[in-house]
């Protein structure tokens, strides 16, 4: 920062630090020279501003670099700040006890939140900051400027490293591994032995973090490049920040399995007097129902009583027809992070900068969701993967030494699928054949084999353009500008099976025989778990639920077809503002914001009204 005045000389402050969204103080006193003298100070910003109301955090430098936690992503540094709590995961968060629909998450200027999801899950962005690719992160959670106040209550503003005149960067890589951790106290408790060992198997948490920063002038040796050389010093800069995530994964999992008796249709049930069995099958015939198994559910129980004899171990329940099966799926994640920024000073007063942030998902399967395998080996399985980006372009003008304007233009998009291996044959199998259905035992109070029933894919892109110039007259600094936003959604989805319920309805001539006569002493709560102990090993359906979707492409019902929407919304704002410095120690701000948003508009391909006509 360079003043000057007339009669004065010249004063240069150096390294001013300025973070964002937050206004900076120096404070300078001119000598009396010539204005061919300098004066040089190093680091003039006061620690306390006092030229702006909001109430701020900002984290930058050896904070972000050497605060511990685990994840590297820097969004999890806001969970270190007064007033978050998080009742559980990360994404759980809330600031001050807002709601997730009051959060506003930017990445240089740029909202990169998951738009479609943001009143229930707002602390979860799309792009994730990583540690090293940001040099900045300000939280605001209170009286935001006016060119805040309509996006969300709380603002939370990560800015990505640049390139400077020198050449600076790292080469990284953080490790966990369960050699380095005690096993989990219910592991120990649930899990088998393990044979060679001798103690429960450990959830395997084998992190491996690594990659490389490198930020500077563009620079190109004449040496190698000739005519084509470039001294980038001053002029043009550029950071790079590849980072991968690769963990091996491990999730203890715990499943409810009838017992050897009950799967041979032998009910047992407690009473004052002691234990009593009864056989389904034989009050079956004698009332002259169904008394054989199905054979698809009774090789799909036997496949699951199976499965325990692979892995994991069996306890005992206070149900005597159930037993609690624990073991252990294993899985695995590769996420990659490159970041890009380049900065251009056109000319003395224009300067562009462009962010660029790609960053793809992949893992084996979802525990996320829940949709790692019912049962060891079983084939129902689906796994979640993504290709996220941004880009942000800025133009930032200096017109005269006392208006500024800067244009900020961004897309942030990509699309999330989650289990794209789910299929039909994943219920025709051999193994845990449910012969083209999802089969609902969990009538028997047992867990069921499904895990999923189809595919889905989604996409929420986000176009946000904004611009605000500045303008500083004597003691007043104000500020004009407007913002433009477009949210896009398309979601597809496709079940590939239908779905069976299983029971004994209440007008089911086989509801009667559910009597104190053929199960004497049984309350109403036996009666009901014998029920639906029956029904799932007769096969006895209750409702069959499949699903009809109209199609973009031929304008008709298709039976399990693809279920495409899409939709827009559009946002909008102004504001002026005006930070009127009345003397050194008082300073007005004021401000006013216009904002408006566009209904949800459904776009549809093959009106829905058009087959009512």
């Amino acid at each position: 920062m360079t003043i000057e005045a007339t009669g004065f000389k010249k004063a240069v402050v150096q390294d001013v630090k300025v973070d964002a969204s937050v206004p900076a103080t120096v404070n300078v006193s001119l000598e009396v020279g010539a204005p061919s003298e300098s004066v040089i100070v190093q680091g003039g910003a006061e620690v306390l501003q006092t030229q702006s109301a909001a109430i701020s955090t900002t984290i930058t430098g050896r904070q972000i670099t050497e605060i511990p936690f685990t994840s590297r992503d820097a969004l999890d540094l806001v969970l270190l700040l007064p007033g978050t709590n998080t009742p559980g995961r990360p994404r759980q968060s809330t600031v001050n006890g807002l709601p997730k629909g009051a959060l506003n998450i930017t990445i240089d200027g740029v909202n990169v939140q998951d738009n479609l999801l943001k009143s229930s899950d707002g602390f979860f962005t799309y792009v994730r900051p990583r540690v090293d690719a940001v040099d900045e992160v300000t939280v605001s959670t209170g009286n935001p400027g006016a060119e805040s106040a309509g996006e969300g209550a709380v603002q939370i503003k990560f800015v990505t490293r640049s390139g400077s005149n020198q050449f600076h960067g790292s080469l990284y890589e953080y490790h966990r591994n369960p050699a380095l951790n005690a096993n989990y106290w219910f592991n120990n408790r649930d899990l088998r032995p393990d044979a060679k060992t001798g103690r429960a198997p450990r959830d395997r948490v084998l992190i491996n973090q690594y990659g490389f920063r490198l930020g500077g002038p563009i620079w190109l040796p004449k040496k190698f490049f000739g005519p084509a050389a470039f001294d980038g010093r001053d002029k043009a800069f550029f950071f790079v920040n590849y980072e991968e995530y690769r963990i091996p994964e491990a999730a203890s999992r715990q499943r409810t399995i009838l017992t050897e008796a009950a799967r041979q249709g032998n009910f047992k049930y407690v009473t004052s007097t002691g234990t009593n069995t009864v056989n389904l099958y034989t009050v079956a015939a004698a009332n002259g129902h169904i008394a054989t198994p199905d054979p698809t559910i009774a090789q799909l129980l036997l496949d699951i009583r199976n499965s325990t004899a692979r892995t994991g171990g069996l306890t005992a329940l206070t149900d005597p027809n159930t037993e609690l099966f624990s073991f252990q799926n294993t899985g695995g994640q590769s996420r990659f992070f490159p970041t890009v920024r380049f900065d251009l000073n056109v000319t003395s007063k224009h300067k562009i900068e462009n962010v660029w942030n790609y960053q793809k998902f992949t893992g084996v399967v979802d525990f996320l969701n829940g949709t790692d395998p019912a049962f060891p080996n079983f084939p129902n399985q689906g796994f979640q993967g993504s290709n996220r980006f941004s880009n942000t372009t800025a133009l930032r003008s200096t017109f005269t030494p006392t208006v500024v304007n800067e244009a900020r233009f961004g897309l942030v998009g990509g699309t999330v699928l989650f289990f794209p291996n789910v299929n039909r044959g994943q219920f025709t199998g051999s193994l845990a054949n449910q012969d083209g259905f999802s089969i609902g035992i969990g009538a028997a109070g047992i867990s069921g084999a499904t895990v999923s029933t189809g595919p889905s894919r989604r996409n929420a892109p986000v176009w946000q353009f904004s611009d605000t110039l500045t303008w500083t007259k004597g003691s007043h600094s104000m500020s004009f500008g407007g913002t433009f936003t477009q949210i896009n959604l398309w979601s597809w989805s496709q079940t590939q099976v239908p779905s069976i319920a299983l029971g004994v309805a209440s007008v089911d001539p086989a509801d009667l025989m559910f009597n104190t006569t053929n199960f004497p002493g049984a309350s109403a709560t036996n009666l009901a778990a014998a029920r639906g102990l029956y029904a799932t090993l007769v096969g006895r359906v209750t409702a069959i639920s499949a699903s009809a979707v109209l199609s973009e492409k031929n304008n008709q019902y298709t039976y399990l077809g693809e279920n495409v929407q899409r939709g827009r919304q559009r946002e909008f704002g102004i504001f002026a503002q005006d930070a009127w410095r009345v003397n050194s120690n008082l300073t007005l701000n004021y401000g006013h914001a216009l904002g408006g948003s566009i209904a949800v508009r459904l776009i549809e391909r093959c009106p829905f009204s058009d087959h009512f006509r």
